[in-house]
């Protein structure tokens, strides 16, 4: 319910249950890192932290300029760039699911824009990556594949 509080110094349109917005962003937060490949219902989370969906998402409006669905999918997509990264060997299609982004369309346009890269070169250019690292490992003289400065 939004009522406007004229004691609530620093917004008086501050939902009344919303009393510390970064406290409700970081345990938010904290859950997406923990659960970020389970489904999340924003009304089942608003009830799981103890506040209302309204409270939540005010919260998210004002700490981050999102909404708790927007920093969720930006936690997910962090995920997969991550997950590419160390494990690019991996099915891109598991890689989806496993971050929690196998029903959200459009995944590889949300990459794009979020990473400034598609997918599969990204993809290609982090399985090169993981190649020349093998390589330099496993190389008789690695010091020697290095440039001097």
């Amino acid at each position: 319910m939004w009522v406007v509080d004229i004691k609530n110094k620093t917004n008086p349109y501050a939902p009344l249950d919303c009393s510390n917005p970064r406290q409700v962003v970081s345990d938010a937060s904290h859950f997406f890192g923990l659960h970020f490949s389970d489904p999340i219902q924003m009304p089942d989370l608003a009830d799981l932290l103890g506040t209302s969906l309204c409270c939540l998402e005010f919260s998210f409006d004002q700490v981050r300029g999102v909404t708790p669905v927007q920093a969720l999918q930006d936690h997910r997509l962090n995920q997969l760039f991550q997950s590419l990264t160390d494990h690019p060997g991996q099915g891109l299609d598991r890689a989806i699911r496993d971050c929690g982004l196998g029903e959200t369309p459009g995944v590889s346009a949300l990459f794009e824009q979020e990473f400034g890269i598609d997918i599969p070169l990204f993809l290609h250019i982090s399985r090169r990556a993981a190649d020349d690292r093998l390589f330099r490992l496993e190389h008789p003289e690695a010091e020697a594949l290095v440039l001097p400065l």
